[in-house]
C-alpha cells in the first residue's frame, strides 16, 4: 500500500497532537515513543518548542525519521512562560480532524489515540472528556487520579446548559485541557483559543468547551500519564503581582465569553454565579502570594490596584478588588488565630 503524503493538502489526519514543550531533555523522548506507538497511526504530532535552552529540540529532531514526516517541530519567537501560546501556533497549522494536547513531559498507553477516536465517532462528539489519569510522582509512584461521581459507562452531558454550568462551579469536571479530545471544526467554529496568561489558561478553555459543545462525552478510561514536577510550566511559581493580574485577566476573558452567549443573556444568573464561583476561589492564593509569601504590605496592594486598575479604567473591577481585600484580611486572621 502507498504511504500518505503528509503535506499533502488533501490528507487529514485522524488526530492532531499538540505538545507545547520547555526544557523537557529528560522527558520528551518518552513521550514522543508513546506516541509513535500509538496503535492509530493516521496521525499528526505538532511540537511546539516555546524557546527551551536545553537539549529538548535536538532530541525530538532525531525522530523525524521514525515519524516518516508525522513528526513536526517549530518555535514560538519568544519564551511565553506557558503552554497556551505553543498550543495555540499550533492549532493554526493542525489538520487532524480532531485535536489533543499532550504535555511533554508526560506519556499515553499505546491505544490511547485510538480508543478516544472511536469513542469520538460513536457518539458523534465535540469533546471526549477523560476524568481519570495516572499521576507520576515522587520517582515512579503510581497513584490513579479519579474524579468524584465519575461515569461507568461513556455518557454524553445533558443538552441542559445551566446544569452544566451548576456543575462546572461545584468542580465535577477536570480542568486540565490534556486528557481530552476535541473536534477541531467545533474549536474553530467557536473561536475557543487559550487565553495569553500564564495560569488558569486550561480552566477558561474547558469551560468554553463544557458550555459551547453540541455533544460532550465522558468516558471512564484510564490511559494518560500525568507526571508532576516542580520546575514544570504548569506549577512554576509566579509572582503575587503577576497572580493578580492573570486573575483580573481571567475574569474580564470569562466575562466576555459570556457576554455574547445567548445562554447567559438570556440567564443572567447563570453569568454571575459563574463568576462567583471562580474569583473567590482563586482569591485565596492571590492573598497569599500578594501578603504572606510575598509580604507585602496592605498599603502596597492598595497602591498596585488603584495604579492598575483604577487610574485606567476606574468603573471596572471594583468589586474584584473588593473580594481580594476581604479575603487577604481573612487569610491574615487565620493565620494569627493558628499561630
Amino acid at each position: 500500500m502507498a504511504k500518505k503524503n503528509l503535506n499533502s493538502k488533501k490528507f487529514t489526519p485522524d488526530i492532531s497532537v499538540i505538545v507545547a514543550m520547555y526544557n523537557a531533555e529528560n522527558f520528551i523522548a518518552e513521550c514522543l515513543k508513546s506516541l509513535l506507538n500509538q496503535t492509530l497511526k493516521n496521525i499528526e504530532v505538532i511540537v511546539v518548542d516555546d524557546c527551551s535552552t536545553d537539549n529538548s529540540a535536538a532530541i525530538v529532531k532525531s525522530f523525524f525519521t521514525q515519524f516518516d514526516e508525522r513528526l513536526t517541530l517549530t518555535k514560538t519567537p519568544r519564551n511565553s512562560g506557558y503552554p497556551g501560546i505553543p498550543r495555540n501556533t499550533a492549532l493554526i497549522s493542525a489538520r487532524g480532524k480532531y485535536i489533543t494536547f499532550v504535555d511533554s513531559d508526560d506519556f499515553l498507553d499505546e491505544d490511547a489515540l485510538e480508543k478516544l477516536f472511536n469513542y469520538a465517532e460513536k457518539f458523534d462528539a465535540d469533546v471526549v472528556h477523560v476524568e481519570k489519569c495516572f499521576i507520576l510522582k515522587d520517582g515512579e509512584t503510581l497513584i490513579e487520579s479519579t474524579q468524584e461521581n465519575f461515569v461507568e459507562i461513556p455518557t454524553l452531558e445533558t443538552d441542559d446548559i445551566g446544569k452544566r454550568v451548576i456543575d462546572f462551579t461545584e468542580k465535577k469536571y477536570l480542568w486540565w485541557a490534556c486528557n481530552k479530545l476535541f473536534r477541531r471544526e467545533f474549536l474553530i467554529k467557536n473561536n475557543i483559543r487559550f487565553a495569553a496568561m500564564t495560569t488558569y489558561e486550561d480552566l477558561i478553555f474547558t469551560f468554553q468547551c463544557v458550555i459551547s459543545a453540541k455533544n460532550y462525552l465522558r468516558i471512564p478510561d484510564n490511559f494518560y500519564h500525568y507526571r508532576i514536577r516542580s520546575n514544570s510550566l504548569s506549577r512554576r511559581s509566579t509572582d503575587g503581582i503577576e497572580v493578580a493580574k492573570n486573575l483580573i485577566e481571567a475574569v474580564k476573558v470569562l466575562d466576555k465569553f459570556m457576554t455574547v452567549r445567548k445562554f447567559f443573556i438570556d440567564n443572567p444568573q447563570y453569568r454571575y454565579a459563574v463568576l462567583d464561583f471562580f474569583v473567590p476561589n482563586q482569591l485565596e492564593k492571590v492573598a497569599q502570594n500578594l501578603m504572606v509569601f510575598n509580604d507585602f504590605s496592605a498599603a502596597e496592594v492598595y497602591a498596585f490596584f488603584a495604579k492598575e486598575i483604577f487610574s485606567l479604567k476606574p468603573n471596572e473591577n471594583v468589586a474584584l478588588t473588593s473580594y481580594l481585600f476581604v479575603t487577604a484580611g481573612l487569610y491574615k486572621l487565620f493565620l494569627s488565630h493558628k499561630s
